[in-house]
């Protein structure tokens, strides 16, 4: 396997890692229609934004404030995918996880 290794340049380890970082960068997009379904349940249960950018988009765009949202997560997707190591675009995508996890706290407390 390392003759194979040395072989192709190292090509199939960049392969693998290219369909991780891809896998990755769409488990973003999967958290950030997570974030919209749940601050909109959140919203519906009387609470507020807690993100005060979000909050700005919201008082400013109204029902439309998912458009800068989903704006900003396909900013952070691009910027994801230029990166080269894998190892920060998991790390990135477990901190974009955590205000899904506080949402979801928060609607299982207020049930």
């Amino acid at each position: 396997m390392n003759q194979l290794y040395h072989w192709t340049g190292g090509r199939d380890r960049e392969a693998e890692m290219n369909w991780v970082k891809l896998f990755l960068v769409l488990v973003v997009l999967l958290i950030g229609y997570a974030d919209l379904l749940t601050t909109n349940r959140i919203l519906e249960l009387g609470f507020g934004e807690a993100n005060p950018f979000m909050h700005l988009a919201q008082t400013w765009f109204g029902v439309w404030w998912l458009i800068p949202k989903l704006g900003f997560t396909f900013v952070v997707m691009a910027l994801l995918w230029r990166s080269k190591n894998v190892y920060n675009i998991a790390l990135v995508v477990a901190f974009c996880s955590t205000p899904v996890i506080n949402n979801l706290l928060l609607i299982a407390g207020a049930s």
